[in-house]
């Protein structure tokens, strides 16, 4: 049998010291990421559980309803955002010598698709600074797809089509979406907190700023947000009406 002397055991129990004091830490930062880890989810599934819609609506200055505003939530704690229940497909067609949707709004990453329906050729294009691109001439059931990773507003066109004009709108959370045709738009499952909401249309006088709004979203939602915009001179394309 291995026989110690009293300084060779002295020796072996001042390095295991460091060596206990260093797993004793790495003990205790383990589980104050497991406390944290679950207190985030407590926080997301008791928010969820009393989440409800909002509702808004956007007119130009004559009280005119707006199709086509996006409108966005962003929270003050963003770990109580959600995606949105429905997404809008991220597909911006061409058929009939346009582009379809008129406005695309997408979350940051999103893959857009751009299938061509039209038995002509396209060449869909964006000098926009949020995503420069080019999609050479493609023809009719051929899609080609794009990765939009800035927040921000991207006007697409056609090379060959002056006429075509869409907008892909990259959102700066996940819960968003356009009005419809009288101008209103539910966005469901929005949990209780403090949201800052932005509106944004193609004709817009001024940017998201100016109209930016503060809400308080209860278990009990919210009554209606109503905006008000002004608009610029309509541009001289397919689109007339906007």
């Amino acid at each position: 049998m291995k026989r110690y002397n009293n300084f060779q055991m002295l020796n072996s129990c001042r390095a295991k010291v460091p060596e206990m004091y260093i797993n004793i830490k790495d003990y205790k930062i383990s589980i104050m990421r497991v406390v944290l880890s679950l207190l985030a989810t407590f926080l997301q599934i008791y928010s969820q559980a009393f989440a409800a819609p909002i509702s808004a609506q956007v007119t130009d200055e004559d009280g005119n309803p707006l199709e086509f505003a996006v409108i966005t939530l962003v929270g003050e704690n963003p770990t109580l955002e959600t995606k949105n229940a429905v997404m809008p497909p991220p597909i911006m067609t061409q058929q009939n010598i346009q582009f379809s949707p008129f406005v695309l709004p997408v979350a940051v990453g999103t893959t857009v698709s751009f299938p061509n329906k039209d038995n002509i050729r396209h060449h869909v294009y964006s000098f926009s600074k949020v995503k420069r691109f080019e999609l050479e001439l493609y023809g009719e059931d051929e899609e080609k797809s794009v990765v939009f990773d800035k927040e921000g507003v991207v006007a697409l066109g056609c090379n060959i089509h002056d006429n075509m004009l869409a907008y892909i709108y990259v959102a700066r959370s996940h819960q968003f979406g356009t009005t419809n045709d009288l101008g209103s738009i539910e966005i469901a499952n929005v949990n209780p907190g403090v949201y800052f909401v932005y509106v944004w249309h193609p004709r817009m006088s001024g940017d998201e700023e100016e109209y930016k709004r503060q809400i308080t979203v209860t278990d009990q939602g919210l009554d209606q947000i109503q905006f008000r915009i002004p608009l610029k001179r309509e541009r001289n394309r397919s689109r007339s009406k906007y």
